[in-house]
């Protein structure tokens, strides 16, 4: 078992004992490298017995221990504890108890070792450092640094103890003597340091405790709050907004002063453009700020010119961004890196969706500009042949031969499991750009610029009445995942058709067939909706994005189905997956889980690597409770829209302080023989609500 805790770009996975040991994808990181790869504490030589370890918040983690055998003490009679605090490098606090009734001396070593290794070679387990290592020893006698330097790529990491102990090799080493009931206490700082200026940890030994409950605390406090019947969805939402906090990362260089969401811990604590826009479009009922920050951090890094290396191109939206040696070095194409071919369409949804929660025209003027060369880059650099439709194909080195959400290299295929030629057209891209020039169209004409909208507007029609007609897969009455290279039909059943539903792309002849798809066997399991359909030939359960289950695909094709009247099969889904929430840790949906049927499985099947928490995972919860209230709104226009979609296990549904505008207001819902009864509390000012 590995206990990892995180606060903004620093994160410590450790074992049970809190060790990190040598050799494994254990560590502290920061911003993409790893400071401290081996940490492990023993008492006269030997390993303590574990008693009990826990993550107390997402940034601290208690262990308790206790001593075998050993020359000094007799077992069991050495109360042990190590109380850690992650965020900008590392606090540590070991507290040793004496139960015995005699004095005992004891010789407590930590051992240390930083191998500064770039995430991207712990995940690939390819260390080939070439650097220059030093250790040196602090002037003190309580201190050491370890040191790093390639080219200019510099990296430190200063340990400070706070008692003197003799230094041997990679070991700090502490005589002490311990009365009957003494306790002893040593406090030891990691300076995670990525330049000169010398920056103490965000934690120390007095922030355990209340102290450390305050950033969360805030947090909660401006997000809704829910009441509800079904324990479930109320311990799903407050785990949602305690992992949405934990994978916040607050103003710094790297992101332009703005505050984004990093995609997922372990090792996806970074900037990630698709994963940031959709969790902050999910995220919209619970905190506005991700969104505006979101948007104002990827303007900021928004293409400029054509760099074949990273794939940048006017206009464009980035897809990753990384710090490490590699970066540095540009030896890795994520500095930033730009294969994604939905970042773009979607950057301007969450321009319209967050104007219409915030009725914010300052953001859309000052993102004006930006708006113009996203659209322009659609209609350029992203149509690869002119044929009207947003196309991808690797061009760097490194880079990603699939770059949509699905972006693992197996994920795009015909249903007798053939891979797909890039470039590739996806289907919900082309439903995320009609949905992206609707969305401007509303914009442009707010801002007085009539016939922009009006272009906007028919080149959408144009491109709906062309996709209905391209994609359509006529035998199966389902939309193709994609057209290769060939403009043949990528004719696999997947969930990507559930996002046009989101995007509003389906004509409304076509949808009842998508829906009943969607909901049939081959892809529903029981537990949500599968990437893939148990027909085709490339599903495997256990697979990346051929047929396990992702909850947030699941919430936005929740969405679509609600968009397009169909409520029975939104709740169906809905239900489904807060039924396997409740079987997860904390109900925390993860990133993904495996694909098997619920006939098969009394519960879901965990997928091995997944992320957890996960950004858009986490986004999922909020989005799925957006849609239950049936919540649309536009703030300029004094306009709430409430339209519920409630289970039937549901019976009562209270939100509290939803935030339109700046003003917030109280929504709550009750069911009875499946008739839901609506009551709006403290509506905003001058705002009409339309109920139904």
């Amino acid at each position: 078992m590995r206990i990892t805790i995180n606060e903004g770009t620093s994160f410590l996975i450790t074992d049970e004992w809190g060790d990190i040991a040598k050799g494994t994808e254990q560590g502290l990181y920061e911003q993409d490298t790893r400071f401290l790869s081996e940490y492990h504490l023993t008492l006269d030589g030997v390993k303590p017995t574990l008693l009990s370890s826990h993550i107390a918040n997402h940034y601290s983690a208690i262990y308790y221990l206790t001593n075998p055998p050993i020359p000094s003490a007799p077992a069991d009679t050495i109360s042990i504890s190590r109380r850690r605090y992650v965020g900008r490098g590392l606090h540590d606090d070991l507290d040793i108890i004496n139960h015995n009734q005699v004095p005992i001396l004891l010789s407590v070593e930590l051992t240390f070792d930083s191998d500064f290794a770039d995430i991207f070679e712990v995940k690939t387990e390819s260390l080939t450092k070439t650097g220059v290592y030093l250790m040196e020893l602090g002037s003190d006698g309580k201190s050491v640094s370890l040191n790093y330097s390639r080219g200019e790529f510099i990296r430190k990491l200063m340990i400070e103890f706070s008692a003197s102990p003799i230094f041997k090799e990679d070991k700090a080493i502490f005589k002490i003597r311990l009365k009957p009931r003494e306790k002893w206490h040593l406090c030891v700082d990691f300076l995670t340091l990525t330049s000169k200026e010398k920056v103490y940890p965000q934690y120390s030994c007095t922030s355990w405790g209340p102290a450390l409950e305050r950033s969360e605390e805030k947090w909660r406090a401006s997000a809704p709050r829910v009441f509800t019947n079904y324990d479930t969805l109320r311990g799903a939402y407050n785990q949602s907004l305690s992992d949405l906090e934990a994978l916040t990362i607050h103003g710094n260089d790297m992101l332009k002063g703005n505050v984004v969401l990093a995609a997922g811990i372990p090792w996806f604590m970074t900037f990630f453009g698709r994963d940031a826009l959709i969790t902050a479009y999910q995220s919209l009922i619970v905190n506005p700020a991700l969104a505006k920050g979101t948007l104002r951090a990827l303007a900021k890094y928004q293409g400029e010119k054509v760099d074949l290396t990273t794939e940048e191109e006017p206009g464009k939206i980035l897809h990753e961004i990384r710090f490490g040696e590699l970066a540095t070095l540009r030896e890795i194409p994520q500095t930033p890196y730009y294969g994604t071919v939905d970042a773009t369409p979607l950057f301007l949804t969450l321009i319209s969706e967050t104007y219409r929660w915030t009725g914010d025209l300052n953001l859309v003027a000052e993102l004006k500009e930006n708006v113009l060369r996203a659209l322009d880059w659609i209609d350029t650099y992203g149509d690869l042949d002119g044929d009207g439709y947003l196309e991808y194909e690797m061009k760097a080195d490194g880079g990603l031969a699939n770059q949509g959400w699905k972006d693992s290299g197996d994920s795009i295929r015909f249903a007798d499991g053939q891979l797909a030629e890039s470039p590739i057209a996806l289907c919900e891209v082309q439903g995320y750009v009609y949905d992206a020039k609707m969305r401007m169209a509303e914009l442009f004409e707010i801002l007085e610029e009539k016939e922009r909208a009006d272009h906007l507007r028919k080149e959408a029609h144009d491109l709906k009445a062309r996709f209905n007609k391209d994609f359509w897969v006529e035998d199966k009455a389902y939309f193709a995942l994609a057209l290769d290279s060939s403009k043949r039909k990528v004719d696999a059943v997947t969930s990507n058709p559930g996002h046009l539903l989101w995007s509003g792309i389906v004509e409304r002849k076509k949808a009842k067939t998508v829906a009943k798809t969607l909901l049939s066997p081959a892809l529903f399991s029981g537990w949500g909706i599968r990437t893939m359909g148990q027909k085709d030939d490339g599903y495997n359960p256990l697979s990346y994005h051929n047929g396990s289950v992702w909850p947030h695909d699941n919430s936005l094709i929740i969405a679509g189905l609600s968009r397009y009247g169909f409520y029975a099969e939104a709740k169906k889904v809905i239900e489904a997956l807060l039924e396997a929430a409740s079987f997860f840790p904390r109900h925390r949906l993860p990133e993904l889980f495996c694909g098997y049927d619920r006939q098969e499985s009394s519960f879901p099947v965990e997928y091995p690597t997944s992320s957890s928490p996960q950004a858009w995972a986490s986004g999922s919860i909020p989005f799925i409770l957006t849609t239950m209230l049936g919540l649309s709104i536009n703030a300029l226009q004094k306009k709430i829209w409430i339209k519920p979609v409630l289970p039937k296990v549901i019976k009562q549904l209270k939100v509290e302080s939803i935030k339109v505008g700046k003003s917030p207001f109280n929504l709550e819902l009750a069911q009875e023989n499946s008739r839901v009864k609506v009551n709006v509390t403290l509506p905003p000012r001058g705002f009409e609500v339309i109920v139904g």
